[in-house]
């Protein structure tokens, strides 16, 4: 009797969480402010009104598990099932701003990653003190720029917006689940860890095969 008093009180509570409500807004990655905040309680993550690629991941995954497109982004659909509720006028403009500091961004990550080249490869490395795989060495090129990714490919590739047309420093992934990536260098090109016979380099994107992420 007691496991089923608390089951019904977990049930209402949770319930209550996620009522329903009429969002018309649209808030993702890039965006702030206390409609972030609201979405980063109902998927689980540090409510700092900050909408980074964190948030994207437990986004996709609480919407994949509601059985919604998982885009990692709130709009009127996704935001009506989480209970959301207010304005996000401010948050729009904040995104624009934030729209622009990513792509200045690209040229750091580049940067970055143009100064790795050469460091061996080692399986399971993460520095160029140890060496890189190749989701080490993209993990390691992002943080450099202060963007955090989770440590394997295929988390990384989760963790992404998927993007049909690439720009420099979109991250490329080789399979589903990824067994391979790297980051765009633009002209076909990409820098990554490939193996030890090749360490750490810039070279052609060897096939079509492959999808586009982008932090």
């Amino acid at each position: 009797m007691g496991l089923g008093s608390t089951t019904t009180r977990s049930s209402r509570t949770t319930a209550s969480s996620t009522a329903r409500t009429n969002f018309t807004g649209l808030v993702r990655q890039g965006s702030r402010g206390t409609v972030v905040k609201q979405v980063q309680r109902v998927v689980g993550v540090s409510a700092d009104g900050i909408f980074g690629s964190g948030t994207a991941a437990a986004v996709k995954r609480w919407q994949r598990s509601h059985g919604l497109t998982a885009d990692g982004v709130v709009g009127p659909r996704t935001g009506s099932a989480m209970g959301i509720t207010g304005s996000t006028r401010s948050t729009t403009t904040t995104t624009s701003r934030s729209t622009t500091r990513t792509a200045v961004s690209s040229s750091g990550i580049i940067n970055t990653a143009a100064s790795l080249v050469g460091t061996p490869y080692v399986m399971g490395g993460t520095s160029p003190s140890t060496g890189f795989d190749c989701s080490g060495f993209t993990q390691y090129v992002f943080a450099r720029n202060g963007k955090t990714l989770p440590r394997t490919a295929e988390q990384q590739r989760q963790a992404t917006t998927r993007v049909s047309s690439p720009r420099v420093g979109d991250l490329v992934f080789f399979g589903a689940p990824a067994w391979h990536m790297g980051i765009y260098a633009g002209n076909g090109q990409m820098y990554d860890a490939g193996n030890s016979r090749v360490d750490t380099t810039k070279r052609a994107i060897w096939t079509s095969a492959v999808t586009y992420g982008r932090v």
